[in-house]
């Protein structure tokens, strides 16, 4: 479960950077 969490927060943080390089 702590893996899965851990997945999920770095996929949420990578299309979040992605999104903000997208609005520049």
């Amino acid at each position: 479960m702590q893996h899965f969490l851990r997945l999920a927060r770095f996929l949420g943080a990578a299309a979040g950077t992605e999104e903000e390089q997208a609005k520049n």
